[in-house]
């Protein structure tokens, strides 16, 4: 059996190759497939830090098993505190079981009707943009945080604009500077850090990104004075965790739904509308299904009739697959595992690196090209459930998942009802960066056109 055995690097060396790496993370990953076809490992310094980084998707169940809850440190340095994403696996447990009423089947219903309040708005928005190439980066992430906002702390849809546009700066500020630290190899200890002029930077932009969030919480607050309700139904995140946990927990907690679960979502529908602009022939078929289920101008709020709609179910699945919006989930491993005949022992950090999973060409044939039909009824039951990851695996997988799917369906549908998509661009030209979610390294550029039949209502 094979062992683990890594090569030095010099200290001096690991910040510029990484910062290499990641410049572009496609080439990267089909560096590393390629050396040794999809059944790979290999050790990536992070910093200081080696991470087995696992190619394929037999990885995915004994890397994320039910024993191995546990992240590394380096899901702290985002500087969300302990909410879902980086806490102790015995403050996680607890925290997921109160969180976990705010993403039944019954609330999914709710939040489907705030989501098509925003979303038929945000479409309005965009007839100010057709005709022209567009790349829509700045109207998707504050749209995608209107409705996070509404559902998590009641703010209405059109309530704290300028606020709104600020935490979207910060959001995007402090994921640039977490993955600054991260490789770095003098960022990684704390007193260490506060030596350089560069903590300053990080400190002050995670403490404005608390100013921002503690301004919403006072919103609610004032709002909930001028209109109390106690109705059960109507309850948000926050109702759900107070007087439950401390005040720093909800805050940490509030932050980590507001901060993921808008960012994620905003860059994979860039990602997705990219694509349908690419492939007319599926972006048709997509429209004719979606004329079908929603007659006329018929409200896309109906989750029943939402799940009716198949191909667009394949087409956001293809997407997320084609460009997972995050770089893969990663471990401190709790036991020794046995992979690849490769013994990795515990204490280590392992990853499963997404692209590589969702590009494996033992299940996706001609993984590079954009093809729902991968995904149609008939080819889906062959693909293992551990090669389709945009969410995680096992038990840490996303909560919110089902509402992220929910999301971009509902943003889907109603722009290709209103809207042909022509890209500016092939597929092909745009990389893919390293920002803690995947980043396109060229604008995402559209251009839409409305569609001929009367959707003045849309």
């Amino acid at each position: 059996m094979d062992s683990i055995i890594s090569q030095k690097i010099s200290s001096w060396d690991i910040g510029r190759r990484f910062g290499q790496i990641f410049q572009n993370l496609t080439e990267f990953t089909y560096r590393a497939i390629g050396s040794n076809p999809l059944q790979s490992l290999q050790i990536l310094w992070i910093s200081i830090f080696p991470v087995v980084f696992a190619f394929g998707h037999e990885a995915v169940e004994l890397v994320l098993h039910k024993k191995n809850l546990k992240k590394p440190k380096a899901y702290t340095f985002i500087g969300i505190g302990d909410g879902l994403l980086a806490s102790e696996p015995e403050v996680w447990k607890v925290r997921r079981k109160l969180i976990e009423p705010f993403f039944t089947t019954k609330k999914m219903r709710d939040h489907a009707k705030h989501m098509y309040e925003e979303v038929k708005s945000f479409g309005q928005q965009l007839d100010g943009e057709v005709g022209k190439p567009v790349d829509l980066v700045h109207q998707i992430h504050t749209s995608t945080l209107n409705i996070i906002l509404k559902a998590t702390a009641s703010i209405p849809l059109d309530d704290l604009s300028e606020d709104k546009e600020r935490y979207v700066e910060l959001v995007n500020k402090v994921e640039k500077n977490a993955v600054k630290r991260v490789v770095n190899p003098f960022y990684q200890l704390d007193w260490m850090f506060k030596l350089f002029k560069f903590s300053q930077v990080y400190y002050k932009t995670i403490k404005n990104f608390e100013k921002a969030t503690d301004k919403i919480l006072s919103r609610r607050k004032q709002l909930l004075k001028s209109s109390p309700s106690n109705e059960t139904e109507n309850q948000d995140f926050v109702d759900l965790l107070e007087g439950k946990v401390e005040r720093q927990g909800l805050y940490n907690e509030l932050v980590t739904l507001i901060g993921a679960g808008h960012e994620t979502t905003a860059v994979a529908l860039r990602w997705l509308l990219f694509n349908l602009g690419n492939h007319l022939d599926v972006q048709e078929k997509l429209y004719q299904e979606i004329s079908e289920v929603f007659l006329g101008d018929t409200p896309l709020n109906d989750t029943d009739k939402i799940k009716e709609c198949i191909y667009l179910d394949q087409c956001v699945k293809e997407s997320l697959r084609l460009n997972p919006t995050v770089v893969g989930v990663s471990r401190e491993l709790e036991e020794d595992i046995i992979l690849n005949d490769t013994k990795l022992i515990k204490g280590s950090i392992c990853g499963v690196a997404s692209l590589a999973v969702h590009h494996d060409p033992n299940v996706y044939p001609n993984p590079t090209k954009y093809d729902p039909d991968r995904w149609s009824p008939e080819n889906a039951s062959k693909i293992p459930k551990t090669a389709f990851i945009p969410f995680g695996y096992g038990p840490r997988i996303c909560i919110g998942y089902r509402y992220a799917m929910l999301e971009l369906k509902i943003y889907t549908a109603q722009i290709i009802r209103k809207f042909s998509l022509r890209s500016t661009r092939p597929h092909g030209s745009v990389s893919m960066l390293y920002e803690v979610t995947f980043q396109p390294s060229l604008p995402l550029e559209i251009i839409m056109t409305p569609r001929n039949n009367n959707q003045s209502n849309l």
